[in-house]
């Protein structure tokens, strides 16, 4: 078991750091217009210099609108599209990468088993800010930083149906667990599972929600504030 989490591992942090490269280096294509004419074109992000160092916060993230002045008011979502790191696709080949009919089909399962878990890997702040419904807050933190927050850490473990003894890890009551954060070029549930995979967490008993909240409010689906 410690062999192939410890492979899964590796082949997680492989993946994730050949493609997050691009993040800083973008890719060369060329492009055939309608008219014929072929260019070669950069792909990258484009982050305007003036957006690098904004403050972020619940407000700065998730308030305002914008749109055509035609557009109703009601209809107009605006987001903060310059922070954080991309995230690839696939964190795993034994872990999902979930969508949002995906996410809904959980949670209507979830209501009827307890071996589920939607949880918010955000810190507390941002989960009681916004989050999805039937989401529980356990932070990446938590996780990441069992030696920081010990109790904290010992309480998400036994959350996930995980027990400990003897310093050995007992996951064979481990829940279904799908995580997300604040969208997909959030990292927090990323380093989240990449520590729970780590420990010897089932990889095929781990979901991961990569649009997160970005997404999530951007496609207006239905949020709640964190209880």
């Amino acid at each position: 078991m410690k062999a192939l989490a410890f492979s899964l591992l590796f082949l997680f942090s492989l993946q994730a750091e050949n493609l997050r490269v691009y993040q800083y280096t973008g890719v060369e294509t060329h492009h055939t217009d309608r008219n014929g004419k072929r260019e070669k074109i950069h792909v990258e992000r484009e982050i305007d210099p003036d957006c690098l160092n904004i403050e972020i916060s619940n407000e700065m993230m998730w308030e305002g609108s914008y749109a055509n002045p035609a557009v109703p008011k009601a209809c107009k979502k605006m987001f903060v599209t310059s922070v954080g790191q991309i995230q690839p696709m696939q964190l795993s080949p034994d872990i999902e990468t979930y969508g949002e009919m995906e996410v809904m089909k959980f949670i209507k399962e979830m209501k009827k088993r307890d071996d589920m878990l939607l949880i918010d890997t955000r810190m507390e702040e941002w989960y009681h800010y916004r989050t999805i419904p039937g989401a529980i807050n356990i932070s990446h933190l938590d996780i990441s930083k069992a030696d920081v927050f010990p109790k904290a850490f010992r309480k998400a473990l036994k959350t996930m149906g995980v027990t400990q003894k003897n310093g050995t890890y007992d996951f064979s009551k481990a829940k279904t667990i799908v995580l997300f954060c604040n969208g997909a070029w959030c990292g927090q549930s990323p380093d989240m599972i990449k520590h729970l995979i780590k420990l010897g967490y089932p990889p095929q008993k781990i979901k991961w929600y990569r649009g997160g909240m970005h997404d999530w409010l951007t496609l207006s689906m239905t949020s709640t504030r964190g209880q």
